[in-house]
């Protein structure tokens, strides 16, 4: 049995609906969980392969990722967001989110080379909408970010601010797996059932689009043209940017 992680959000269906389609029931397991824990999994050896924030991989002592697909974007992504009710000049706290360290790392980022401002940081509860007021800001990503965007006077698409900053794509999350933990007979159909699966994202769409209470139209319009599946050369290069950049960072102070 191979054991898959893979994040829990509309933008993995694709893939999920590939491996169901390449492989039968007694052959995979598919565990959806939040994006940290999908890293945790694979650390702890519960999963062969998962879909791993780019934030969690410098944990990995070795790691080998997958070369050709991702979770990723050219522009704006439409559900990476810091919201605030204040522009981002006069925000003097940023609640991050527990669950993504890759969106954390990337708006700390953001805040430092592209806005240059200093501000706290603070991690709350699970759900920290209400918090989001006056000069508090929050990053928030995924399904819920996308349901709750425009509850807020000012989204800022953190994707596309990244590509403002550095003229590239970016990479939210990779397919990883310990060295030798595959075969390369179970890493090339597994790649099959990815390939597969991104070129029906417009059937996912429509297939889960009611599942996540997402309407139909943006469903298709974010698998088909927010999300870039394809982990190309340009992501490559962005990847490495993130992880230096990353590195560099001051150490983070909690408030």
């Amino acid at each position: 049995m191979l054991h898959i992680a893979l994040v829990s959000y509309i933008n993995t269906r694709p893939f999920m609906d590939g491996f169901e389609h390449a492989f039968g029931p007694e052959e995979v397991s598919l565990h959806l969980l939040p994006p940290a824990q999908c890293a945790v999994h694979l650390a702890q050896k519960q999963s062969q392969l998962a879909l791993i924030p780019v934030g969690a991989i410098p944990d990995f002592e070795q790691i080998e990722l997958m070369p050709d697909y991702c979770i990723g974007a050219n522009g704006p992504v439409e559900s990476v967001y810091i919201l605030s009710q204040c522009p981002i000049e006069e925000v003097n706290t940023l609640i991050l989110d527990r669950h993504s360290r890759s969106s954390n790392g990337l708006a700390r980022i953001l805040l430092h080379h592209y806005w240059k401002r200093e501000v706290n940081f603070v991690y709350p509860s699970d759900k920290h909408f209400h918090l989001i007021k006056e000069k508090t800001a929050g990053v928030v990503i995924g399904d819920k970010a996308i349901k709750i965007r425009h509850a807020y006077r000012y989204h800022y698409d953190l994707a596309w601010h990244w590509k403002m900053l550095t003229g590239l794509p970016f990479v939210f999350a990779v397919w990883g797996c310990h060295p030798s933990g595959l075969s390369e007979a179970e890493l090339g159909r597994l790649n099959r059932a990815m390939q597969w699966g991104i070129g029906q994202a417009g059937k996912s769409a429509e297939k889960w689009a009611d599942y996540f209470r997402i309407p139909r139209p943006f469903a298709k319009k974010y698998l088909e043209q927010c999300i870039d599946f394809h982990f190309d050369a340009p992501k490559h290069q962005a990847l490495s940017l993130y992880l230096r950049a990353l590195k560099e960072l001051p150490q983070l102070v909690m408030s």
